[in-house]
């Protein structure tokens, strides 16, 4: 419901944001800044200097193999127990300190943030207001259900922003995939090892882990089947990585997420 009414006082409101790209990268820009505002408003940020330089660090030596590159790309952590992370319009990447526990190496956050990159590559952007109002309105009802908790909103924007609202002939499961085969190119081309997207999504199915209960919006907006693992498997097996030597990253990682660990 928050994000709904964002985008409904965007389409009421009278102010806008420049943006590289004409008017569909301005209504984008529009639209992710008032979602941002929502979430900053619901969510406390996590404003430890060394890892947040270290998580934009990350993130942006990803997004420069990015297609899109009108985005000013942003890594938010917010302060949340709960395991999750998700994009906005405009380049806005958000991850909690919930996640940042449950990883346990450099490149697992890599592909964490690699996916979530992979998924704002929308093609040919068209921004009609009135029909992303109503196409909210109605993932929300089909796709969601009820708010979980005050991480509905961050659900929310990750699920109504994963293609449904530009490229509407995908399904949710295939924008998913889309943004999963990129993740694995972003990873290979920036030096990480794309195995740490996958070990990441196995880590999430097992049903004895302590983190379970922390992962139910994650797996909800973001859901780990084992379609989705084996079309992972197969896009992995075609990338050009038999002779390369990827550093996982693990004491580096420990290192820097210290604070969130204690």
């Amino acid at each position: 419901m928050l994000v709904v009414f964002l985008v409904v006082g965007c389409v009421h409101g009278r102010g806008s944001v420049s943006s590289v790209g004409g008017p569909a990268a301005s209504e984008e820009a529009e639209i992710g800044a008032a979602i941002h505002r929502g979430i900053l408003g619901t969510f406390e940020v996590y404003h430890e200097p060394v890892l947040n330089e270290y998580v934009r660090r990350i993130g942006e030596r990803i997004a420069r193999r990015a297609r899109r590159n009108d985005l000013a790309y942003r890594f938010v952590i917010l302060n949340d127990e709960r395991v999750y992370a998700a994009h906005a319009p405009g380049g806005y990447v958000y991850i909690t300190t919930g996640f940042l526990r449950f990883l346990t190496a450099e490149i697992e956050l890599a592909g964490v943030l690699a996916y979530e990159i992979g998924a704002l590559q929308y093609q040919n952007p068209k921004f009609s207001k009135a029909k992303m109002v109503f196409e909210q309105l109605m993932q929300t009802g089909s796709l969601i259900g009820p708010a979980f908790g005050t991480i509905g909103a961050l659900s929310l924007t990750g699920l109504l922003v994963v293609g449904i609202v530009v490229t509407r002939e995908k399904s949710i499961e295939e924008q998913i995939y889309l943004a999963d085969r990129r993740a694995l190119k972003y990873l290979v081309s920036s030096g990480f090892d794309p195995q740490g997207l996958i070990d990441t999504l196995r880590r999430m199915q097992n049903p004895l882990s302590p983190f379970r209960p922390y992962l139910y919006d994650y797996l909800k907006s973001h859901p780990v089947t084992e379609e989705r693992i084996d079309r992972l498997d197969a896009a992995f097996g075609n990338l050009e990585v038999a002779n390369v030597r990827f550093d996982a990253g693990r004491e580096t990682y420990l290192s820097f997420t210290q604070s969130v660990r204690r």
